[in-house]
C-alpha cells in the first residue's frame, strides 16, 4: 500500500508538470527545455523502477519464507511418525516399518600399569587395553537378528571379536552362523564392560577359545538355558579352511534357582540395579583332528576341557567362584594337564565405590614350574552407578611361575618364574 501511494503522487506530479509545459505552449509563450525539470522526471522514473523491483523481490523473499517453512513443517512430521524415534534408545535406528533395526556400542578401556618383578626391570607405560565398536539388530522382522564386534588393536588394526546372524524359532530355539560368542566359562562370556576391576582372573585367559568359527544351537527358558556350538576347535581363530581337518565341540549349561538373567551377568554388584539371584554353570570342550599338519602352526591331537561355577549376588554384594580344567597333549604352546580355580567377592560400603578381592590359583601336572598364586585387590568408583563409567585402582601380587600360562588380555602381567607386583588404573567408557 505505501508503494502503491508513494507512486501515485509521483506518477500524478510527472503528469502535472507536462500538463504545464503543454498549457505554456498553448498561450503562445516560448519555453524552452529545463534540464533540471528532466532530470527531476527522469530521477522519479528511476525510483519507480526500484520501487517495482524492491516488491517483486519481497514477494520471492516471502514466497521462499512459505516454502522453507512448509518443508521444516513436513519434515519434523514426517520425523514425529517414523518408528525410529518411538521410544527407541539413543543409539538405536530403526526402518519405518520396524523390521529393521541398528543398535551401536562403544567399549573403550584405557589403563595405565606398572610391573615390579625381581628378576626384571620394572616397567610401565598407558594402554589402550580394550575399545570395542559393535553393532547388532534386527532384519527381515524380530525373527533375524545380527551382531558384529570389532576390537581395535594397540597397532590400530581392526580384529573381529564376533560376527555372526541368528535366527529364532517359536518355540524360543536360536541358531548362530559366524564368528561365535564364547560360552565356555561365565568369565568368558561377560561382557567385558561388566567385568570386575581392570580384567578377568588371569586364569580366565588360559581357558579362552578365541574366536570360533561355526555353527551355535541354543535355548533359554525360565530357569535354565544352553548352548552348544560346533566350530574349527579350540583357539582355532581366522584359520585357512582348506588346512584344516579339526573339529570342536563346546557347551555350556545354567541353571537359576532365582533372580535375573541379565543381573546375574554384572560381576559389579549396582545397588538398585542387580537383584538378588544365585546362578550355576557347567562348560565343556572337547577338539580332535588335525591342523596345517608339517608347519610351524600345526594342531594335533585330543583336548577336553571344563569348568563349573557359582555366582550369587543381591544389591550391593556379589561372589563368585569357578573351577577349570585342561587335558591337551603336551606338544601344544600351553598344553598339558592343568588345575586351577577362582574366587572373587564384590561389596559397595556406598552407592558409587566399589571394593573387590580375588584370589586365584592354577598347577600344571607334571609341569617343570612350580605353581602359582594371585591376589588381588582394589577399588572401582562408578558414579553413574551402571558400567558408563567406572575408573579403577588395584594392587595385583602373584607367587610362583606364570611362564607356562596364556598371559590373554590381563595387561601387566609377565609370563615370568618370578614373583611379581602389578599396579594397575583403568578408565571405562561404555554408551
Amino acid at each position: 500500500m505505501f508503494w502503491t501511494n508513494h507512486a501515485a503522487r509521483l506518477i500524478l506530479l510527472a503528469l502535472v508538470v507536462i500538463s504545464t509545459r503543454t498549457v505554456f505552449a498553448d498561450d503562445g509563450f516560448e519555453v524552452d527545455s529545463d534540464d533540471e525539470i528532466w532530470c527531476e522526471i527522469e530521477a522519479l522514473r528511476t525510483e519507480i523502477r526500484h520501487l517495482r523491483g524492491r516488491q517483486v523481490d519481497d514477494g520471492l523473499d516471502a514466497t521462499r519464507r512459505v516454502e522453507v517453512r512448509r518443508v521444516i513443517d513436513d519434515a519434523l512430521a514426517d520425523a514425529d511418525m517414523r518408528t525410529n524415534r518411538a521410544g527407541r534408545p539413543w543409539n538405536e535406528i530403526a526402518s519405518a516399518d520396524g523390521d529393521f533395526t541398528l543398535q551401536a556400542d562403544v567399549i573403550m578401556q584405557y589403563d595405565w600399569v606398572l610391573n615390579s618383578t625381581r628378576s626384571e626391570p620394572t616397567r610401565y607405560g598407558f594402554s589402550l587395553d580394550t575399545l570395542w565398536l559393535s553393532l547388532g539388530g534386527t532384519m527381515f522382522g524380530p525373527d533375524w537378528s545380527y551382531a558384529v564386534c570389532a576390537a581395535v588393536g594397540s597397532n590400530g588394526a581392526f580384529n573381529p571379536e564376533y560376527a555372526y546372524a541368528q535366527y529364532q524359532f517359536d518355540d524360543g530355539l536360536f541358531v548362530q552362523a559366524g564368528i561365535l560368542s564364547e560360552y565356555f566359562s561365565i568369565e568368558q562370556a561377560i561382557n567385558p564392560n561388566e567385568q570386575l576391576g581392570t580384567s578377568l582372573s588371569f586364569v580366565a585367559g588360559q581357558f579362552d577359545a578365541g574366536q570360533p568359527e561355526g555353527i551355535l544351537v541354543g535355548r533359554q527358558f525360565e530357569r535354565w538355558r544352553f548352548w552348544s556350538t560346533l566350530s574349527n576347535g579350540w583357539g582355532q581363530s581366522f584359520i585357512d579352511p582348506l588346512e584344516n581337518q579339526r573339529i570342536g565341540v563346546m557347551a555350556r549349561v545354567e541353571f537359576k534357582p532365582f533372580g535375573d538373567w541379565n543381573s546375574l551377568y554384572m560381576f559389579n554388584p549396582y545397588p538398585g540395579l542387580v537383584d538378588r539371584g544365585l546362578l550355576v554353570g557347567f562348560g565343556g570342550s572337547f577338539d580332535w583332528g588335525d591342523y596345517a599338519t608339517g608347519t610351524g602352526r600345526a594342531v594335533s591331537g585330543d583336548a577336553t576341557r571344563a569348568t563349573a561355577d557359582i555366582s550369587w549376588q543381591q544389591s550391593g554384594i556379589g561372589l563368585m567362584a569357578s573351577a577349570y580344567y585342561q587335558d591337551e597333549p603336551v606338544s601344544q604352546a600351553d598344553g598339558g594337564r592343568r588345575w586351577a580355580a577362582v574366587a572373587q567377592g564384590a561389596f559397595f560400603p556406598v552407592s558409587t565405590w566399589d571394593v573387590y578381592a580375588r584370589g586365584e590359583w592354577g598347577a600344571v601336572e607334571n609341569g617343570s614350574r612350580s605353581d602359582f598364586a594371585m591376589a588381588t585387590i582394589g577399588a572401582s568408583w562408578i558414579p553413574a552407578g551402571d558400567s558408563r563409567l567406572k575408573v579403577v585402582f588395584e594392587v595385583v601380587r602373584s607367587w610362583g611361575a606364570t611362564a607356562d600360562w596364556s598371559v590373554d588380555g590381563d595387561i601387566g602381567i609377565l609370563a615370568t618364574d618370578g614373583d611379581q607386583t602389578v599396579f594397575r588404573t583403568q578408565l571405562q567408557f561404555a554408551f
